[in-house]
């Protein structure tokens, strides 16, 4: 067997993948990319509405990732009284400062806010949308990005070309997303809603990979996947995944440490993109 990178740790069953690692050497080439932009310093204005520690913590980590790399975040925290035409206001005013390169709205919105969703969203212009949720964005969706990234990843290391590709929660926003840009990238589909436990038992178990987006913990059981699969929990914030799939399966992604921080490093990617476009 060749040598093992240490993009993975290996314990007694599957490959666990180390998400921190495999950005590593990304995050290098990414901050020589900004060095090379003649002085344009990408910028992501975050909007985060409420207090919900996960949301406060991701972007967080966004703020430090962006720093490593020579970038910046600048958070707009929003109290929660404030309603969705003050958020609106702020996105136009982004959209109209050369200053700001990427607008992101944190999800998921407050309750209060979450039936005017699609009017905030909305309203951030299209080539600042580095979160991909426009649908006439340039940009593919961070988190979905990530897990078709590791999934190729995986697919290099094992030697193994999927045939296959269940995608439960395939109705959600990453499972849309992750269903859209699989199909543009020709692997077959199989669609799962977090109610199909019979469907993924019977033909989830068939499937070469699974990425998987409900948000319930523990929903993926080791009998509803087959011997050596490829499983992407994009999970939050405690993973879809039982821990003893780790023994079925052939490569697994953790919750914490596994798609997060590759979400996280394509995200900047986006606002670099955005950001040099709108240099040129």
């Amino acid at each position: 067997m060749p040598n093992i990178p240490d993009t993975f740790i290996i314990p007694s069953m599957a490959i666990i993948f180390d998400g921190k690692k495999f950005v590593k050497d990304r995050e290098v080439a990414l901050r020589i990319r900004i060095a090379g932009m003649g002085g344009v310093k990408p910028k992501l204005a975050s909007i985060l509405a409420g207090n919900d520690p996960a949301s406060t913590l991701y972007v967080n980590l966004k703020k430090k990732a962006a720093e490593r790399v020579g970038a910046e975040v600048e958070i707009y925290t929003i109290h929660d009284r404030i309603g969705p035409d003050h958020i609106v206001r702020l996105i136009k005013y982004l959209n109209a400062d050369s200053q700001t390169h990427g607008i992101m709205v944190q999800l998921p919105l407050p309750k209060r806010l979450r039936e005017n969703q699609n009017e905030i969203i909305g309203a951030i212009a299209p080539n600042k949308d580095v979160d991909g949720l426009r649908a006439d964005s340039p940009f593919v969706h961070p988190t979905s990005l990530a897990a078709l990234q590791i999934l190729a990843f995986a697919e290099s290391w094992l030697k193994r070309k999927i045939k296959k590709l269940a995608v439960v929660g395939a109705s959600g926003m990453v499972g849309r997303h992750v269903v859209a840009e699989a199909v543009h990238l020709g692997y077959k589909i199989q669609k799962f809603t977090s109610l199909n436990k019979g469907q993924l038992r019977v033909r989830g178990s068939a499937a070469d990979a699974m990425i998987t987006a409900t948000g319930k913990p523990g929903l993926i059981k080791a009998d509803m996947v087959g011997k050596g699969v490829i499983v992407i929990d994009v999970g939050s914030p405690k993973g879809d995944v039982d821990p003893a799939v780790s023994k079925k399966a052939g490569f697994i992604t953790p919750v914490p440490g596994g798609v997060g921080p590759v979400t996280v490093f394509c995200l900047l990617e986006n606002l670099v993109t955005a950001a040099y476009a709108q240099s040129i």
